[in-house]
C-alpha cells in the first residue's frame, strides 16, 4: 500500500512537471512574439517616418517651381511630377489645381479639382492639409503655393497607403499592418496584443497598427509536447528507482561515505578549475596593465618637469588609453571563449596586425635592447579572424622572442615576417635567442608548460587554441640559423574579396 501510494504522488508530480513545462514554453513563445512584434513596428515607424518627410520635400520643392514664374512654368513642373512619380511608386499622383479659375482647373488632371481647392481654402498660409480617400486607402495632400501672397495654386500628392507601409524587411509570421490617418479629435485604440504608435510627422497626422493572428497562449508543438512527456516519463520512472535503492541501500553506509568522498572531489576540481581560469586572465592582462602603470609613471614625472612637452604627455595618454582598451578587449574575447560565444569575425590585414604589435611591444624591446620589426613580400595578406584575438596571438609570440634574446649577448633581433604560400596566409615570429630545447618543443602547446621560472604555461596553448578557431595552425621550430620559429597559417581571402576589402 506504501509503495502504490508513492509511486501515485510520484505521477502527479509527473503531470504538474509536464503541465509547467508547457506553460513555460506558451509564455516564452509569447513574449517572444511580443517583441518581435515590437521591433518590427519601431523598425517600420522609422521608416515611414523618412517617407512622410519625403513627401514634405516634395512639395516644398514643387511649391518654389510653381512659384518660379506667373503663370506656372507647366512643362518644368510636369517633367519633375514624372521623375518623382517614377521615383517613389507609392506617390500615385501629383496634381496642381489653379484656384483662380471657377471653377477651380487641374493642370495635370490627377486629383479631383473641388476636393483640392476645398482643402486647400482651408489650409493657413503654407500648411499642410491631409483627407483620407477610397476608404482610406489612400491619402490626399494638399498645400497652397503662395506665389502672390495669396496662393491661387494648390498642389495636390496622392499616396498609396499600402505601399507606403509596405515593410523592406519580412515581417513577424501572422502580423499585419494597418496605416491610417487620424481624424481631429479621434482617440488611440490599440486591439489587445497589438503594436501602435504614431507617425513622427509634423504635418501627417498617420498611426501604424501591427496585429498578429498569432494565439496569445500559442500551444506547443507536438516534438515538443512529445519531448516533454518522455522526459516526465523518465524521470518519474528514474524517481521512482531511486526511492527504492534509497529504501534498499539505508545500511550501506560505506556506500555513502564513497558518495560524500567523491562529491568533495568534484567540489576540489571546480575550485581547481576556477583557479585555472584565474591564472590564464590574470597572464593575458599582464602587459597592458603593465604598459598603462609605466606610461602612467612617465607622464607624472613629465608633469614634475618645468615646461613639460604636451606631444610626449599626449603620446604617453594616448598609450594608456590604447592598452586600456586593449585590456578590456581582452576581458570581452576571454568571456566570450569561457562561454563558448561566436568570436567577431572580420576581415583583418596581417601586414597592418603586425605593426600595432610592433608598437604596443615597442617599450618592451628597448627595455631588453632588442630590435623588433616587420617584414614581408609585398603580398599584404587579408584573413577572416576575430581582430583581438588574432592580435593576441602575435603579441604572445613576439613577447616570448624578446623574453627569449633578453641578456644575449651580441645583437638581439625579432623579426615578424608576413607573407603568402599558396592559398594560405603565413605569420611567422623568429628570434635569434637560444632555440628550443627537445623537451620543449615536444611538450610546447600543452597548458600549464612552461620553461619560465615565473611562468604559468599558458599563452601558446591559448594561441593554438585561437588560431584553430580560424581554421589556422600554429607551429614551433628551431631556425637553421639559430633561434626559435613560430609559423601561423591562415586561409587566405581571395583577391575579389581582398578588393572589397579596400574598398
Amino acid at each position: 500500500m506504501l509503495r502504490r501510494s508513492r509511486r501515485a504522488a510520484i505521477l502527479v508530480a509527473g503531470l504538474v512537471a509536464f503541465g509547467l513545462a508547457c506553460a513555460a514554453y506558451s509564455l516564452s513563445r509569447r513574449s517572444h512574439d511580443a517583441a518581435a512584434l515590437e521591433e518590427a513596428g519601431r523598425t517600420l515607424h522609422r521608416l515611414i517616418s523618412q517617407r512622410v518627410d519625403q513627401h514634405d520635400a516634395h512639395l516644398t520643392s514643387l511649391s518654389a517651381l510653381v512659384q518660379a514664374a506667373e503663370p506656372a512654368p507647366v512643362a518644368t513642373v510636369e517633367q519633375v511630377i514624372a521623375s518623382i512619380v517614377r521615383f517613389y511608386p507609392r506617390i500615385v499622383g501629383i496634381d496642381v489645381v489653379d484656384l483662380a479659375l471657377s471653377p477651380p482647373r487641374s493642370l495635370f488632371d490627377a486629383a479631383d479639382p473641388a476636393v483640392v481647392a476645398e482643402e486647400a481654402r482651408q489650409a493657413v498660409g503654407s500648411n499642410l492639409r491631409t483627407r483620407a480617400l477610397d476608404g482610406g486607402s489612400r491619402l490626399l495632400l494638399v498645400k497652397r503655393a503662395l506665389t502672390d501672397g495669396v496662393g491661387h495654386y494648390a498642389l495636390a500628392l496622392i499616396v498609396d497607403m499600402n505601399r507606403l507601409s509596405a515593410s523592406d524587411t519580412p515581417l513577424p509570421e501572422g502580423a499585419a499592418v494597418q496605416l491610417r490617418l487620424i481624424e481631429q479629435g479621434e482617440a488611440a485604440a490599440e486591439p489587445a496584443g497589438a503594436f501602435g504608435v504614431d507617425i513622427a510627422s509634423r504635418t501627417q497626422p498617420l498611426r501604424l497598427t501591427l496585429t498578429t493572428s498569432a494565439p496569445d497562449w500559442p500551444l506547443p508543438p507536438p516534438a515538443f509536447l512529445a519531448l516533454a512527456g518522455l522526459l516526465v516519463a523518465l524521470a518519474t520512472l528514474l524517481v521512482d528507482r531511486l526511492l527504492e535503492a534509497r529504501i534498499a541501500a539505508r545500511e550501506a553506509a560505506r556506500k555513502a561515505l564513497l558518495a560524500e568522498q567523491d562529491a568533495r572531489l568534484a567540489h576540489a576540481g571546480r575550485v581547481n578549475a576556477m583557479g585555472e581560469l584565474a591564472s590564464g586572465i590574470a597572464h593575458e592582462l599582464t602587459q597592458p596593465l603593465t604598459a598603462i602603470l609605466g606610461q602612467a609613471q612617465a607622464g607624472r614625472r613629465l608633469l614634475a618637469q618645468p615646461g613639460a612637452d604636451q606631444a610626449v604627455l599626449a603620446g604617453a595618454f594616448e598609450a594608456i588609453a590604447r592598452n586600456a582598451r586593449r585590456a578590456g578587449d581582452i576581458l570581452g574575447r576571454l568571456r566570450a571563449w569561457i562561454s563558448k560565444s561566436e568570436p567577431v569575425v572580420e576581415t583583418v590585414d596581417l601586414t597592418e596586425l603586425a605593426g600595432e604589435v610592433v608598437h604596443l611591444l615597442a617599450a618592451n624591446a628597448q627595455a631588453v635592447g632588442a630590435t623588433l620589426r616587420v617584414t614581408g613580400d609585398g603580398s599584404k595578406p587579408l584573413v577572416r579572424a576575430d581582430r583581438v584575438q588574432l592580435e593576441q596571438v602575435v603579441f604572445n609570440l613576439a613577447r616570448n622572442g624578446l623574453e627569449a634574446v633578453e641578456g644575449r649577448d651580441g645583437e638581439r633581433s625579432v623579426t615578424i615576417e608576413v607573407g603568402t604560400q599558396g592559398s594560405d596566409a603565413m605569420l611567422v615570429v623568429s628570434d635569434n635567442g637560444p632555440g628550443l630545447s627537445p623537451e620543449a618543443q615536444a611538450r610546447l602547446f600543452e597548458p600549464f608548460f612552461t620553461t619560465k621560472p615565473a611562468g604559468l604555461g599558458l599563452g601558446l596553448a591559448l594561441c593554438v587554441r585561437l588560431v584553430e578557431r580560424f581554421d589556422g595552425t600554429l607551429a614551433a621550430e628551431n631556425a637553421a640559423g639559430g633561434g626559435a620559429l613560430f609559423s601561423v597559417r591562415l586561409p587566405r581571402i581571395a583577391s575579389a574579396t581582398r578588393q572589397e576589402a579596400a574598398e
